[in-house]
């Protein structure tokens, strides 16, 4: 085994080499190559420190969830958080509904493996969606950060005859109705994802340069690693290529079109983070800056606090489901909450 691990260790360091080598190349000729696809001219642009004097929201929400012999029941929560900034320091805070949200309960029967998956992310993207735009109206914030992206993603679209279609038809009007109140409260509504698993920036450089070694198997993140420096940031570019024919941005509507990215890494030690944001009236640069400035709180973990202080509070906890299940086992008997064989085997 160990043998088959020192032939897989070099085999990735071979790969981040061949990377490394490609985004050093990347850098020196990126003066020389006409990118079509982006909005600015840069392949790298650089990213201004500023002092932050604005209000600044941030949502996220936390899930657990339980599989039962008979149904599905999932427990989740949302919160915004609002920050207002003097000089880039808090001059104030508020929450919304509140620093500690209710719990919501949620019970499905009759789906199966995939549409359970479905129904989970839909389930939490609902209540994320409702407590943006009661943020957006309570606290009229400059800027409204999401914990991911602003747009469903391919993953929460079920088949045409799903029986949880239509609540993700109902998210997407959701989605449509927050960015309907951004615009109406000039609010720049940003999302900020910290694992980005995407591969559009790679696929856009890529009809540039040629089938390089360096981008096969790479994501954008592995890749910017390499190319960016600390306080560096891509060229902005569309989410999709052709958002009238992507298989989610479509459902949008006219604002499929509207919704933009780009890379910041804003420290050296850590990763790039992916941002998306509604384009509006602030500038690409002025966005870059702002997340730039709120993101540089650990030299390892480069991301803005009020979207960590957005997660603590929305965090679940496994045993608020166990609680939830004690009381309905009280209450049903155990006949009808009968568990999962894997959840109760007598061995292992």
């Amino acid at each position: 085994m160990f043998e088959e691990i020192d032939r897989i260790a070099s085999q990735l360091a071979k790969m981040e080499e061949v990377r490394s080598e490609l985004a050093k190349r990347m850098r020196f000729n990126s003066g020389k190559i006409d990118f079509g696809a982006a909005f600015e001219k840069e392949l790298i642009r650089k990213v201004e420190k500023i002092q932050v004097n604005c209000k600044v929201a941030a949502v996220d929400g936390g899930i657990t969830a339980q599989e039962f012999h008979a149904f599905d029941l999932l427990l989740g929560r949302a919160v915004a958080v609002m920050f207002e900034y003097e000089n880039t320091k808090i001059k104030s805070h508020a929450y919304f509904p509140r620093a500690i949200p209710d719990t919501k309960a949620d019970l499905k029967g009759g789906l199966d493996n995939h549409d359970i998956q479905y129904h989970r992310s839909l389930f939490r993207l609902e209540q994320e969606l409702s407590v943006a735009k009661g943020a957006i109206e309570k606290f009229k914030p400059d800027y409204l950060f999401l914990d991911g992206s602003i747009a469903p993603l391919i993953a929460d679209k079920p088949a045409d005859d799903s029986p949880v279609r239509s609540q993700y038809m109902s998210v997407v009007e959701r989605y449509k109705e927050l960015y309907a109140a951004c615009a109406k409260h000039e609010c720049c509504l940003v999302g900020v994802i910290k694992d980005s698993r995407g591969r559009r920036f790679i696929e856009i450089i890529e009809k540039h340069t040629g089938n390089e070694d360096g981008f096969r198997n790479s994501s954008d993140t592995n890749f910017l690693y390499y190319m960016l420096e600390e306080g560096e940031r891509t060229f902005t570019f569309r989410y999709s290529s052709d958002p009238a024919k992507h298989q989610v941005l479509k459902d949008l509507g006219e604002w499929s079109d509207k919704i933009l990215t780009f890379y910041l890494k804003p420290m050296s030690d850590d990763r790039p983070l992916r941002v998306e944001f509604l384009s509006g009236k602030r500038s690409f640069d002025e966005i870059a800056s702002l997340i730039y400035s709120l993101s540089r709180i650990n030299k390892s973990y480069a991301y803005p606090a009020i979207l960590i202080e957005a997660d603590l509070r929305a965090a679940m906890d496994r045993t608020e489901i166990e609680s939830v299940y004690s009381r309905l086992l009280g209450k049903l008997g155990k006949g009808r909450m009968m568990k999962l064989r894997r959840d109760t085997r007598p061995f292992r």
